[in-house]
């Protein structure tokens, strides 16, 4: 099945999110359709300078996080696409000048975003744990040293429960699986560890996201389990 959905940029995203989750390989064909796609729906000049836009036959209204948490507003809506298109694009390999370019303009209209600096605000918690995402696809001292400073200010989210107060728990640990070689990381799994593991029993099979939820937790077992660093969450899932 093709990755690119010719009248849908959410699902573009979303199928192509997936592939590289569960680690299946995307021929370098596909991959510079999808490189092109997004680049074509990117604002380039003007107010909107950075975004990616949805076409006008989608309604980009309650949009999804990729573990199936919804979002209601439409910030969060607009701002969950810019991340994810701009994370695909900087995983793409060899990127060329126009993927360049649109990292560059998807980069700057994040960094004036209060997520760009850790927000624990409404629907700014999902974003953020999109935007460390966003992060992570880039190994780089900064953005390492921005990762750290992000998890230190996460723990203090925590409800002693197992889960963090008001940040979607599947995507956060889908996150924190990313970068789990950052000790804080690990920490933040381990003390999420005993929760994850009450629920892979409730995942029910055939729902939507099951499986990504699923591999999410059996990773997550496996950690607590042999108590050692879970397995990468898919190559940049």
């Amino acid at each position: 099945m093709s990755l690119i959905h010719p009248t849908s940029l959410v699902l573009t995203i979303d199928s192509a999110a997936e592939e590289l989750f569960f680690q299946r390989s995307i021929d370098l064909a596909c991959q510079n359709d999808l490189a092109s796609m997004l680049v074509s729906r990117q604002v380039h000049s003007g107010i909107n300078s950075g975004f990616f836009i949805c076409f006008t036959s989608e309604s980009p209204a309650h949009l999804r996080l990729f573990t199936g948490e919804i979002l209601h507003t439409e910030f969060a809506c607009r701002h969950l696409t810019l991340i994810e298109a701009a994370r695909l694009l900087v995983l793409l390999p060899e990127p060329d000048y126009l993927v360049s370019n649109s990292i560059q303009l998807a980069s700057q209209r994040m960094e004036n975003t209060c997520y760009s600096s850790f927000c624990s605000k409404g629907e700014c918690k999902p974003l953020t744990i999109a935007y460390m995402r966003y992060l992570a696809a880039s190994v780089t001292d900064e953005n390492i040293l921005r990762l750290e400073s992000f998890l230190g200010k996460l723990s203090a989210f925590r409800d002693n429960k197992g889960k963090w107060h008001g940040f979607p728990f599947f995507y956060t640990l889908l996150m924190l699986g990313e970068i789990h070689d950052l000790p804080a990381a690990r920490q933040e799994l381990e003390y999420a560890a005993h929760y994850a593991d009450k629920q892979i029993s409730q995942v029910e099979a055939g729902e939507p996201y099951s499986n990504r939820r699923k591999s999410i937790l059996n990773t997550m077992m496996m950690w607590s389990v042999y108590n050692a660093s879970p397995l990468l969450l898919g190559q940049y899932g």
